[in-house]
């Protein structure tokens, strides 16, 4: 007998093949997967299970829109989920974006169980089912679900009062010890990637046993259990996500390990081959593949089904909100110097933080995307192509040390570099584990780094207001939630005091900004630089016009 396990993950509201930050058809959505679980469905004689693990309701417009403007019961997400008749779900930690009533909704929309052994309340009992035991075929299947227990750290407190998050690995083992007895087949649905990489990381990579070349994604404590996991005894298949990674088996590990990339772009596919055994099932055999999207038409029928939700997305989408004299450049360009994109990003936190009574003398941005703002007209997409994620805004008291510490790691998103022999390509300048969403650019203070120098050591100049900093001056910093809890690698900022969160989203601020100062001018201070001078050497024509003299505070 044959048990075909699909398995989709951070799907982040994709129903279409479209691309609402960019406006182009994409090769990515749950229409084009609906296709291959239908193919895989039609060609098997024996069962097929599908499930997903998380972070599917926050990540599009469309999410953003059906959470936050039209709230619709059944959700969007929901009414696709349940037309491919998925068997189980187990939630994300991006899921708790919009609050747990917006989550809680769309759960009750969705006709499969949803499992997730370590979210508590209180008094220690599970807020949704831990585990399901299946008979198909005769064959008793476990689904035990687990998530990041790391919401605790990145999620605004209110979202997630009365709730608790357990260790992974402690409640891995304890349900382990309970299930494995009654089942023949054991597959743990997991919102948790892995804490190393690879140096290449396509499925081939991941395949190999050796990992003395891996380094850390710098995952906060406990975020990224998926190796840890994969180890146990007991486990036969783990869907994970929450990484983006595309993983179909795990070189050394006990388990078969499968994760399908983000937003779509890939379908899980695992088989199992039993055979029976005396009075149980026995796994004779396993395999997985990653089934991509690409070139793949999409179902006609999940897209007329979700067809309405997409147009008025798009209505959603398109309204105008400002205009902009000049083009403002992103992408690596914006990450290079200090730059027009950034400084607007700034402007609109520190009148945000400013309004709201908590002023602050530092900002903190992220340029997270390619995307940058083209003369003429502005639309509400172009304010969700720079702020991808919807992180809500924060004013931290920091210390100059946690500062310092901080900008130390910014600097490790670069290699280091020879400026006699640098790279044709500016790509080639950025260190092979680091990902724009982790390199920070702050406005209200001076600042060098020397990327000839060794990660921990590049930051040359810090100053504010003329002074050197010092290790026990303060500073309020108005920064996004996400860094403010230490996401990317930024432990140092939980040793903060929280002064403040936001209700609304940076991405709100950003469209209020524009909108109240538009027509926008792209101007910028010069407060930080590069040795070697990359944004000189690389996009010489693409910052526009600096301005010593900006507001601050």
């Amino acid at each position: 007998m044959r048990l075909t396990i699909l398995h989709t993950s951070d799907l982040h509201a994709n129903l279409h093949p479209w691309n609402y930050f960019t406006g182009i058809p994409a090769e990515h959505g749950l229409a084009k997967l609906a296709t291959l679980i239908k193919r895989v469905r039609a060609a098997s004689e024996d069962p097929v299970l599908l499930i997903d693990s998380g972070d599917t309701i926050q990540g599009s417009p469309l999410g953003s829109y059906y959470a936050q403007v039209e709230r619709v019961s059944p959700h969007p997400l929901a009414h696709a989920l349940n037309a491919l008749g998925y068997d189980a779900f187990t939630p994300g930690n991006h899921d708790f974006n919009f609050g747990l009533q917006v989550l809680q909704d769309f759960i009750g929309d969705l006709r499969c169980p949803v499992l997730c052994a370590n979210i508590l309340r209180q008094n220690g009992d599970p807020l949704f089912q831990p585990y399901l035991i299946r008979e198909l075929a005769g064959v008793r299947v476990g689904l035990l679900g687990l998530t990041t227990p790391r919401i605790d750290t990145w999620e605004r407190p209110d979202y997630i009062a009365g709730l608790r998050f357990a260790p992974l690995l402690e409640t891995a083992r304890h349900y382990l010890s309970l299930l494995r007895p009654q089942v023949d087949v054991l597959i743990l649905i997991l919102h948790s990637g892995p804490n190393q990489l690879p140096p290449l990381r396509t499925p081939e990579h991941w395949h190999n046993p050796d990992r003395s070349g891996w380094c850390s994604n710098k995952s906060l404590a406990g975020e990224n259990e998926l190796l840890a996991l994969a180890e146990l005894d007991g486990i036969d298949v783990i869907l994970s996500g929450h990484t983006h990674q595309t993983i179909a088996g795990l070189g050394g590990s006990q388990a078969l390990v499968v994760q399908p990339g983000y937003w779509g772009s890939h379908l899980s596919q695992v088989s199992l081959e039993l055979e029976r055994q005396g009075s149980r099932w026995q796994i004779i055999s396993k395999s997985a593949q990653l089934l991509s999207a690409e070139g793949i038409p999409p179902d006609p029928e999940l897209l007329a089904l979700t067809e309405p939700y997409h147009q008025a997305t798009l209505r959603y989408i398109r309204q105008p909100i400002g205009q902009a004299r000049s083009a403002y450049s992103g992408g690596l360009a914006a990450r290079l110097g200090a730059n027009p994109l950034a400084e607007l990003l700034h402007q609109a936190q520190l009148q945000a933080v400013r309004e709201a009574g908590f002023p602050a003398e530092l900002s903190l941005v992220n340029i997270c995307s390619s995307a940058g703002l083209s003369a003429g007209p502005i639309s509400l997409q172009d304010a969700y192509s720079l702020t991808v994620y919807d992180n809500t805004l924060c004013v931290l008291e920091i210390t100059g040390d946690i500062l310092r510490r901080a900008l130390e790691q910014t600097a490790g998103y670069f290699r280091q570099l020879d400026p006699n022999h640098l790279p044709a390509d500016p790509a080639a300048v950025v260190a092979p584990e680091a990902r724009g969403y982790t390199f920070d650019l702050y406005h209200g203070i001076d600042y060098c780094f020397d990327l000839t120098r060794p990660v921990g050591k590049r930051l040359v100049t810090l100053q504010f207001r003329g002074q050197p900093v010092e290790p026990a001056q303060t500073f309020r910093l108005a920064i996004n939630h996400y860094r403010a809890g230490g996401g990317g690698g930024y432990s140092m900022f939980q040793e903060a005091q929280t002064l403040w969160i936001s209700a609304d989203s940076i991405r709100d601020f950003l469209v209020y900004y524009i909108h109240t100062h538009s027509p926008i001018q792209p101007i910028y201070s010069p407060n930080w630089r590069l040795i070697p001078d990359l944004a000189k050497i690389y996009f010489p024509d693409c910052l526009g016009r600096p301005r010593e003299h900006l507001l601050v505070g």
